[in-house]
C-alpha cells in the first residue's frame, strides 16, 4: 500500500491533528486517513454540482443580470 509523507507541517496543525485523533481514539495516521477519506467522499464530480457547491459555500461572485426588456425587439417583417 502506498505511503504519504507530509513535510513542514505547521506546529498548530500538528497539534490540532494530535488533539482530534485523541478525541476519536485513533492514531494520528488513522485520523489523517479518515480526514482524507471524508474529503474524497464529499468531493463533487459534476460541473453543475461544483458551481452549486461554491454558491452554497458563499464562494460565488455576484453576477449582474441585464434587464430582459432593455433591447429592442427584432422586426421580422
Amino acid at each position: 500500500m502506498p505511503n504519504l509523507l507530509i513535510r513542514d507541517l505547521d506546529d498548530s496543525l500538528h497539534q490540532w491533528l494530535r488533539e482530534r485523533s485523541a478525541r476519536h481514539n485513533r492514531s494520528m495516521e488513522a485520523e489523517a486517513r479518515a480526514i482524507l477519506d471524508t474529503a474524497r467522499s464529499t468531493e463533487v464530480d459534476d460541473p453543475v454540482g461544483r458551481v452549486l457547491a461554491r454558491m452554497a459555500g458563499g464562494g460565488a461572485e455576484p453576477v449582474e443580470v441585464p434587464d430582459q426588456f432593455e433591447h429592442e425587439h427584432a422586426d421580422f417583417q
